[in-house]
């Protein structure tokens, strides 16, 4: 029984090292060749690249069909290190060391095998946010403004490129999806692929009001103010009609007492002068006009 198990043993680990033979045999190697993004090291902290605008090389490699078709599929970066106390141009020659490949991986070529970089001061300003708007309110709502958190943004990249930006857009804000005032937050682009913002958000806070309403109220008495002790003077006419607007709930429950029109009458002021009419109202409450606008100051008759 011993003598079987084994012989069956030694038949598997035989198949196992012909299925290894012939799968890591010069027979079953690939040769490609396959593009792969160059990314680099050591950039400095004041720097920016910027030229070339397309970093690749092509290597052509050589292994295991295996390994091959994964990387073919999955291109690996080469990690390149920039020198050392470089300021605006850098010549760089690539090595197989900056390729992280398996060790049955060989590399025939790279090309190009040097590459020259560009790189440009950075530079970082403040700059306004612009909410940017599509679409309209509905239910006859009015915008009354929009605030963004922030107000503005720091934003950095190369010199030339960022004097250009004045300003940084949000995606567009739907209004027709705004039914109350409130916060939504919205996604900035510089619209400079090479200027970098700060932040890659901000938060608008969207105010909002229902339209007003108006209201008239008549026959309202005008209310005598004055800072010296008055004669027997009277004022005509005696009430006024005050047309007010503000918001619909509180124009339409507004108490007629708490809207006050009132001259407010100087030492100076004789019989026959007209004085304008002043109107006291709730917080919230427009005047929009009164009728009449002014009333005369009459002295009283005293009945005999």
């Amino acid at each position: 029984m011993i003598a079987k198990n084994l012989g069956l043993k030694m038949a598997s680990l035989f198949i196992a090292l012909v299925l290894a033979y012939a799968v890591h045999s010069t027979g079953n190697a690939s040769v490609v060749s396959i593009f792969v993004p160059v990314e680099l090291k050591n950039i400095p902290p004041d720097r920016v690249v910027v030229s070339p605008a397309q970093r690749s090389v092509q290597i052509t490699i050589r292994g295991p069909s295996f390994l091959i078709g994964p990387l073919a599929s999955s291109p690996p970066p080469l990690r390149a290190r920039l020198p050392d106390q470089i300021r605006d141009r850098a010549l760089v020659n690539f090595q197989v060391s900056d390729l992280n490949l398996p060790h049955s991986i060989e590399v025939l070529s790279i090309e190009p095998a040097q590459m020259e970089f560009g790189l440009e001061a950075v530079e970082q300003y403040e700059v306004p946010v612009k909410v940017v708007t599509t679409g309209q309110l509905i239910n006859g709502l009015v915008l009354e403004g929009i605030d963004t958190r922030p107000k503005g943004l720091s934003v950095h990249g190369p010199r030339p490129e960022v004097k250009k930006v004045q300003f940084v857009e949000t995606e567009p804000l739907n209004l027709s999806e705004v039914s109350s005032s409130g916060d939504f937050i919205l996604k900035i682009h510089t619209g400079n692929s090479r200027v970098v913002s700060s932040v890659n958000s901000i938060v608008a806070h969207v105010r909002v009001s229902k339209p007003p309403t108006d209201r008239e109220l008549d026959f309202l008495p005008v209310e005598l103010r004055a800072s010296v002790r008055l004669p027997s003077v009277k004022i005509m006419p005696e009430s006024v009609k005050v047309s007010i607007s503000g918001p619909a709930g509180l124009v339409g429950d507004i108490d007629p007492d708490t809207i006050v029109p009132y001259v407010r009458i100087l030492d100076k002021d004789k019989a026959g002068t007209e004085i304008a009419v002043r109107v006291d109202v709730p917080e919230g409450i427009r005047v929009v006009s009164v009728v009449p606008s002014r009333v005369s100051l009459e002295r009283e008759q005293k009945d005999h």
